[in-house]
C-alpha cells in the first residue's frame, strides 16, 4: 500500500473501528499526518499565528481535531490486526502505554484470520 492509498483508506474508513489495518496503512497515514502537521507548524511560526499559551496555532488545532477520530480508528484496526482489542489504546493514558502501542503497531499480523476478520494483506 502506498502513502496516498493509505491516507485515502483511513479517511474513507474514519468511522470503521472493526476490521483490520495492515502496518503500511497505519504507518503511512501516521507519516502523512506528521508531515502535514510539520508544514502547518512552519507556516504558523513564520506568520506569527502561534498562541503563546498553547504553543499551537489555530490551524494546528483544527488539523489535530480533524484527524483525531481517523487516527483512533486506524490504530484500533491495527491493534486488531495483531489480535488485540482496540481498547488497548486506553493505555495512552499512562506514560508506559505510549511506547507499548508503538511497538505493537510495528509488529506483523499474528494470524491469517482472527475474530476481526481476514488479514488485509492476503
Amino acid at each position: 500500500m502506498k502513502m496516498t492509498e493509505a491516507v485515502i483508506s483511513v479517511l474513507t474508513n474514519w468511522n470503521n473501528f472493526s476490521g483490520r489495518a495492515c502496518r503500511s496503512e497505519y504507518w503511512y497515514f501516521s507519516l502523512a499526518a506528521g508531515l502535514v502537521q510539520l508544514i502547518i507548524s512552519i507556516i504558523e511560526t513564520a506568520t506569527g499565528m502561534v498562541v503563546e499559551s498553547t504553543d499551537m496555532g489555530i490551524l494546528s488545532i483544527i488539523f489535530t481535531l480533524l484527524i483525531l477520530v481517523p487516527s483512533i480508528s486506524v490504530a484500533s484496526r491495527r491493534l486488531q490486526d495483531r489480535g488485540l482489542s482496540g481498547w488497548w489504546q486506553l493505555t495512552y493514558l499512562t506514560i508506559i502505554g505510549i511506547p507499548v502501542i508503538v511497538v505493537l503497531a510495528m509488529l506483523p499480523a499474528k494470524e491469517d484470520e482472527n475474530k476481526w476478520g481476514r488479514n488485509p494483506l492476503l
